[in-house]
């Protein structure tokens, strides 16, 4: 917990803040044998450590309290899923099973390679529309849609050989800006600041938008880091997360130690109706479900 105070000041000192919640569970636990057996030193001390956990990870235990900026509108409905397929994994048939079954009409891939490419190229007639560049290494990413696009494009976020893409739907009266990235792993120092320099760059991007807009992808960052409410504040992006709650998307395994790294972050314009992690298909994470109804304007 202490560590985690310094998230902004060290690399490290943030890997420690993705874990708050199970600092939380902790704390309570501790709190209650204290309190039990009537310590009321280490009580207090435990009740303070607390604070600063449940600042970040409480907003996201209440999924009933939904944010007047995220607020439903009425329109069709519109749904995206965004998936991490890991690009060491073969299991192409359960990846395309899972997308068949949630029909989602814009689908974002990330660690597209080119055999993901050559798995997925039987979706062609049902997602007509696709931009992204496919790679060997875990940087490939690929945005499907059924959606026609009234523009795409790749995007540089300055750190060469990752592919993250760019892409407007065209929904009629309307149009929503898709922006699909992956970013670098920050376990190093190098990878946090490279990571660091991606969420900057796409920061620019999204706050120059004209269009509703909505960031989806792995981000390799939590809710509950520091830099991921710095990173809100310059993107002009809210958490759709929040209001449904913590739906964590790494890892799949049974070591408890999972986190939403995962996400989908909106402009108050676009109305967001759900976000959920959909069903395990074969890789190590979990996909992220987002359904939301025409933006206003744009």
């Amino acid at each position: 917990t202490i560590l985690a105070l310094f998230s902004r000041q060290h690399w490290i000192a943030e890997l420690f803040s993705h874990f708050r919640m199970y600092y939380l569970l902790a704390l309570a636990l501790l709190a209650l044998i204290f309190l039990h057996r009537q310590h009321r030193a280490l009580l207090a001390l435990t009740l303070l450590l607390a604070v600063p956990n449940a600042v970040p990870v409480v907003p996201y235990l209440t999924p009933f309290v939904v944010g007047k900026s995220i607020a439903g509108q009425p329109g069709a409905p519109v749904s995206i899923v965004a998936v991490n397929v890991n690009y060491h994994s073969d299991d192409y048939q359960s990846m395309l099973d899972y997308l068949f079954a949630t029909r989602a009409d814009v689908v974002v891939v990330s660690e597209y390679t080119p055999a993901w490419e050559s798995a997925l190229a039987v979706l062609d007639s049902t997602y007509p529309y696709r931009i992204g560049s496919s790679r060997v290494d875990p940087w490939g990413m690929a945005v499907f849609s059924k959606i026609p696009f009234a523009s795409a494009e790749l995007l540089d976020l300055g750190i060469e050989g990752t592919v993250h893409a760019r892409a407007v739907l065209d929904l009629g009266e309307t149009q929503l800006e898709v922006f699909a990235a992956h970013l670098m792993v920050p376990t190093t120092r190098e990878g946090a600041a490279m990571r660091n320099r991606q969420l900057a760059a796409l920061a620019k991007f999204t706050s120059t938008s004209v269009h509703p807009r909505i960031l989806v992808g792995d981000l390799n960052i939590t809710p509950v880091s520091p830099l991921f409410n710095d990173f809100l504040n310059d993107a002009g992006l809210v958490d759709a997360r929040r209001p449904f709650g913590s739906h964590v998307t790494w890892p799949t395994s049974a070591l408890p130690v999972w986190i939403p790294i995962d996400h989908c972050l909106a402009d108050p314009r676009v109305p967001i109706q759900s976000v959920r992690t959909g069903r395990r298909f074969g890789s190590d994470h979990y996909p992220l479900e987002v359904t939301l109804q025409k933006p206003v304007g744009g």
